[in-house]
């Protein structure tokens, strides 16, 4: 059974509105937090804390970045009809899992069996849900 009319509606607008807010705090944030001026670099200390202020603003803004694609391939997914479809199983995701999180690709089940395979394999994890391969031999 695939999503009704009024539930891809719901969806896009939440999609639209969360892709909105990204956007607008990327404008109110603007690049001047991510410029340190002189008063900031007063000592070693002082200068220390702007830089791990700004990598960590810089992380989140990435983190957001990668969001904002995820955003966007949800809504090409929905103007091709391909929304709201198991990428593993091709059965429908539920409505209820794509209210909490719109960018679901895969069914809870399949999600479920996913994560499973992960934590099993302790040599290379592939992550459904960054698309990276982990490679964890030697990273002790």
């Amino acid at each position: 059974m695939s999503l009704k009319k009024r539930q891809l509606s719901t969806l896009k607008e939440k999609i639209l509105s969360e892709k909105e807010r990204i956007l607008n705090a990327f404008d109110e944030a603007g690049e001047e937090r991510f410029h340190l001026s002189t008063e900031d670099r007063l000592d070693e200390v002082d200068q220390a804390t702007s830089e791990y202020e700004r990598s960590q603003m810089l992380r989140f803004r990435n983190r957001d970045l990668f969001y904002v694609k995820k955003l966007n391939k949800a809504l090409e997914k929905i103007a091709s009809e391909e929304y709201g479809v198991c990428e593993d199983c091709d059965s429908t995701i539920k409505f209820e899992r794509l209210m909490a999180r719109p960018t679901a690709e895969l069914c809870i089940s399949c999600k479920d069996e996913a994560e499973r395979e992960e934590q099993a394999n302790f040599v290379t994890r592939q992550s459904k849900s960054m698309g990276k391969k982990i490679d964890l031999v030697g990273a002790r």
